[in-house]
């Protein structure tokens, strides 16, 4: 019996893995679900080999029927070579008739965009830093926010 719960919890550390995925991080760490105006949250990877064509994809968590259809965020990108990108960036998080963009289950949605696609994902270290640029002193119910790169297939 412990053998067979070995080989299926191996089975599934397997089939859960995406090859295709460089770096994946989400930082749930918002107190009380509000995501104050002066906060930077920083991603920092290193990319051990150098990829091909690959995308940063922005994941925005949120409480379900969120009050906003897009939130202003800024991020910005430190490549190996220590140049700096900033990239204005509209989360859209609701379409025109009211929908959910995101994968939403129970109270919980998650939003990815692609915010840029690299031709050539050198190797090196990256830093990516985003920012929420709500106008008021606080984004409110967030659950999280994080970036994704992946190669394309």
């Amino acid at each position: 019996m412990k053998s067979k719960f070995v080989l299926i919890a191996l089975l599934f550390v397997f089939l859960s893995c995406n090859k295709n995925k460089v770096y994946d991080d989400f930082d749930s760490s918002f107190d009380n679900n509000r995501w104050d105006a002066s906060d930077v949250r920083v991603f920092e990877f290193e990319n051990t080999q150098s990829e091909g064509i690959c995308d940063l994809k922005l994941h925005f968590g949120h409480v379900i029927g969120f009050q906003f259809k897009e939130v202003p965020l800024e991020v910005e990108i430190t490549a190996p070579d220590g140049k700096t990108e900033m990239l204005p960036i509209t989360m859209k998080l609701i379409d025109d008739s009211g929908k959910d963009l995101g994968d939403c289950s129970g109270d919980v949605c998650d939003v990815f965009q692609t915010i840029k696609t690299f031709q050539n994902l050198e190797k090196g270290k990256y830093k990516v830093a985003v920012k929420s640029k709500f106008s008021g002193p606080y984004l409110p119910n967030v659950l999280g926010v994080g970036i994704v790169v992946e190669k394309q297939k």
